[in-house]
């Protein structure tokens, strides 16, 4: 699982100096803070093993409450939202795959509004208002 985790993260940091040096600080700063808790995670095994002299084989223990229709079903509202996203815009199609994420998880109508609400305004706020981060308009509005 870590040298999966190491290669995600070796591959965004590869993705991220390719973009333009303005637009990479802050996808920059999150995989080097991934690649960090990835590298504290390795550590703790080691020194477990130095302790102990065993491997853990925690993955059952893991995995144990995993709900496949839940997960599988977000990574279907990801799916769709990518295709979206290119369609409708980053705002409209970010509503849309709040709403349905979280009504599909049974989230209680009040918070999926309100989380949706402020989430959107913060990211108005903090990527279109202050940094001016041009977000996909996608084909129907652009």
């Amino acid at each position: 699982v870590i040298a999966v985790l190491y290669l995600v993260g070796i591959a965004f940091l590869v993705m991220t100096l390719k973009l333009p040096t303005g637009a990479m600080r802050y996808p920059l700063f999150l995989t080097v803070v991934f690649l960090a808790l990835v590298s504290i995670y390795l550590i703790q095994q080691v020194l477990h093993y130095i302790k102990t002299r065993e491997i853990v084989d925690d993955l059952k223990q893991k995995f144990q409450d995993f709900q496949a229709v839940q997960f599988f079903g977000v990574c279907a509202f990801c799916v769709i939202y990518l295709i979206l996203i290119q369609k409708l815009g980053y705002y409209l199609s970010s509503v849309l795959f709040m709403l349905g994420c979280m009504l599909f998880l049974r989230v209680k109508p009040l918070f999926v509004v309100l989380s949706t609400a402020i989430l959107m305004g913060i990211i108005y706020g903090v990527f279109t208002v202050f940094l001016k981060v041009p977000l996909p308009v996608g084909l129907i509005f652009g």
